[in-house]
């Protein structure tokens, strides 16, 4: 199916922030750049880079409504990181609200944040996009940027080792999905 990019571009650049389009350009534009590499559909990458961020500025009880009505329902750790909920926020926006209904571009929106155990390719290369897009600045990006465009899955590995020890350096709890996807990751 196609899908107009520059309606979603405008989309977010009507929705969100400066600061918050200019990351979200970056990560269509890393979507794409990785789904090149990896022979995933380069429109659907595009697609879920312009709309993963989509909800992240949305208040709370936005966020809530539209995972709710998605079908989504938090756990005690989910519950307690509110940071998390725009991806899950994002799947009922863009089904009920933008009529896309394709599930990989919906899967992809909702892991781009916690990842988990049985991540398909657009999965990791969303994921990793928004990790590694030209606006991510910070310890390590470099080696993130050249990992993710060498090999997906020691990629993988590598980003759920930075994104748990920062859990576990912050004292937050570990989501089931990401729990599940580090563990996965670690054969690699």
């Amino acid at each position: 199916m196609e899908y107009n990019l520059k309606m979603l571009e405008k989309l977010a650049k009507e929705t969100l922030s400066e600061k918050r389009y200019h990351h979200t350009a970056c990560v269509a534009a890393q979507a794409k750049h990785l789904a090149e590499i990896y022979g995933c559909d380069l429109m659907k990458a595009q697609v879920a880079g312009w709309l993963h961020d989509i909800c992240k500025e949305m208040g709370r009880e936005e966020q809530l409504q539209w995972l709710t009505k998605y079908g989504i329902i938090l756990d005690m750790v989910q519950r307690s990181q509110p940071k998390t909920w725009h991806g899950m926020a994002a799947c009922g926006f863009v089904k009920f609200q933008l009529g896309i209904e394709d599930a990989d571009i919906l899967r992809a929106i909702r892991y781009h944040t916690t990842a988990c155990g049985d991540m398909k390719p657009l999965d990791e290369v969303v994921y990793l996009a928004d990790l590694t897009s030209a606006d991510r600045d910070y310890p390590d990006v470099a080696h993130m940027r050249q990992l993710a465009e060498t090999s997906i899955k020691p990629a993988m590995k590598y980003a759920m080792q930075y994104a748990l020890s920062d859990l576990v350096a912050r004292c937050q709890g570990i989501s089931r999905d990401s729990f599940e996807a580090y563990n996965y990751y670690t054969q690699f």
